[in-house]
């Protein structure tokens, strides 16, 4: 109905003043059509109903009804076909012929028909120009003029000040409807020129877009590990051909589905799809950890993706990285059951050695002079030391292989720092070197941990203290954190330091700060490999700060758990 209306009253021009003026010309035409169909049909009504259909001035007004109607159509079809300005010209004039014809040249000049020639004013200006409004005026000022002296009544003079007046208000009212429209052209020209410019601009955006994903893509398929790409909700998005042959999964199992269904795989081992629905619902993204998936170790890596705005870090998913461990981990295995088996071999005629001397020293056969008897003390502190290093790589041979435990049990902190008095006390005194301890009086005196791994820790941080400070004291503060619900031990030295670039290391298994302290002093570099390890068993956390020539503090905080 809409396209109906629009076909009949649109009239297809390039210029758009030219075209709203002649949509309502036409709307006007029309609008006169109907009203004098309307007429039309009042006055047969009216003269059938009366009986003076016949009456010459009857048929004469149904013949000026009729004719007026076709000269409007007439109007209409030059509108349409050829020009809107002398349609509405011949409109006007025609409109105004007409309505010298509608009363008497006494009521026409200065009566209750002197409202008619507004009408040519007021719609002028609208179909025709805006100055239009002014010919209009002086003509329908003329029209009233000479009817009234016509008939020798004096000119109504402010009727005619009043069509100036509405002319003049036409003319305001069509300019500046004219005014706003030229605005509004330019804006939307303008705005048309940027959308235009945004669009160019949008397509070359989407087209760097596109070659830089297809990049990505050419660079994600040539990667040799397999990689998922989860969403926040960890869904997979996104996978190379890689992970199949890692999994021996088709593509179709792994994008689009949940990472839940995959976790669920029988494929994987009972431990591995713990670790893996640990990292989902803690929401933790742990730099490296190993699963076991069928025949294969397999090394997973996850780091979340964020989009940094200024309300804050908005997490988008997760990046995991699959990579083929197995030929590593068999080789792991294979160093680590190599090192226990000759660890395990060796403490035997290591311990028969340390209990020899020691009854050589006891003087168990016979009366010992004293340099045997500094021979065998020798003897049974290199043999202690060389137990030491045996101990610590069967404690790292049991971590790497998984075997090592935590068991959990009731432990005294002051009984701990009593144990580490009664070990290394003698130790500290021979360098000449004062062993300190303190305890946090708001320190539960019972806790949960493993006493023996605790001690383990304690021994090996005071140890390790103890061998590389020449002067001063070795502080030891166990701490107590109400608000975190952690606890914590606190070693402290004033040795040499440890220098900022060895830093990142110490922690690393046989590794060792170079040094002149280092090669006399000696060691495999397990000790605080182990007591990292041993940390993070207990879900604890280890730091350590250090100045060369101004000592170490090394800060463990572990989980407060009471009876």
């Amino acid at each position: 109905m809409n396209r109906f209306w629009d076909t009949i009253l649109n009239v297809p021009v390039p210029d758009p003043d030219d075209a709203r003026r002649r949509r309502v010309l036409n709307i006007i035409l029309l609008g006169t059509v109907g009203a004098i169909l309307i007429g039309l049909a009042g006055i047969i009504i009216g003269s059938l109903t009366s009986g003076q259909l016949n009456v010459p001035e009857t048929r004469l007004l149904l013949a000026g009804t009729i004719t007026a109607a076709f000269g409007t159509l007439g109007i209409y079809w030059v509108n349409r076909r050829f020009s809107g300005r002398w349609a509405a010209l011949l409109y006007l004039l025609l409109l105004t012929i007409t309505f010298l014809f509608t009363d008497s040249p006494e009521q026409l000049s200065n009566g209750r028909s002197l409202f008619l020639f507004t009408i040519p004013i007021a719609i002028s200006s609208l179909i025709l120009l805006p100055e239009a409004s002014f010919l209009f005026a002086l003509l329908g000022s003329g029209i009233i003029s000479g009817l009234a002296l016509s008939i020798q009544q004096p000119v109504n003079i402010f009727a005619v000040i009043g069509f100036f007046i509405l002319a003049l208000a036409s003319w305001l009212s069509a300019r500046s409807l004219e005014s706003a429209l030229q605005e509004l052209r330019v804006i939307n020209a303008n705005l048309d020129q940027v959308v235009h410019q945004r669009t160019k601009a949008l397509a070359e955006s989407l087209a760097r877009e596109r070659i830089e994903a297809g990049r990505n893509q050419a660079i994600l398929n040539s990667i040799a590990d397999g990689v998922i790409v989860f969403d926040r909700h960890w869904n997979a998005i996104l996978a190379n051909p890689a992970i199949r042959s890692l999994l021996d999964l088709p593509i179709e199992v792994i994008v689009n589905r949940n990472f839940r269904e995959l976790i669920e795989h029988p494929k994987l081992s009972a431990h591995s799809r713990g670790l893996l629905y640990a990292m989902i619902e803690h929401d933790t993204q742990p730099l490296s950890f190993r699963i076991e998936w069928g025949g294969k170790t397999l090394s997973v890596s996850a780091a979340q993706v964020y989009d940094f705005r200024e309300e804050g870090n908005v997490n988008l998913g997760t990046v995991t990285v699959f990579r083929d461990f197995t030929r590593e981990a068999e080789v792991e295995r294979l160093k680590s059951s190599f090192v226990a088996i000759v660890s395990h071999e060796l403490r035997t005629p290591l311990n028969a050695i340390l209990g020899y001397a020691e009854m050589f020293r006891e003087a168990v056969y016979g009366p010992m002079n004293e340099k045997q008897v500094n021979m065998a003390n020798r003897i049974i502190t290199n043999t202690r030391r060389l137990l030491g290093l045996i101990n610590d790589l069967l404690d790292q041979a049991q971590m790497e292989a998984g075997k090592l435990t935590i068991h959990m049990g009731p432990v005294r902190p002051s009984e701990l720092l009593e144990h580490i008095h009664s070990l290394l006390d003698k130790t500290a005194a021979d360098k000449n070197l004062r062993l300190t301890s303190e305890m946090d009086d708001s320190l539960p005196d019972i806790i949960i941990g493993d006493g023996p791994r605790l001690e383990q820790i304690l021994v090996n941080l005071v140890t390790n203290a103890i061998k590389f400070t020449d002067q001063g004291e070795i502080r030891i503060r166990l701490f107590h954190l109400p608000e975190f619900r952690k606890w914590g031990i606190e070693v402290t030295d004033t040795g040499r330091g440890i220098p900022h670039s060895e830093l990142p290391h110490i922690f690393e298994t046989f590794r060792q700060v170079e040094g002149g302290a280092t090669r006399t002093q000696g060691g495999f570099g397990l000790g605080l490999a182990i007591v990292k390890q041993l940390v993070n068993l207990m879900n604890g956390e280890i730091k350590v700060a250090s100045e060369p020539g101004q000592g170490s503090v090394f800060t463990i905080t572990l989980p407060l758990v009471t009876p």
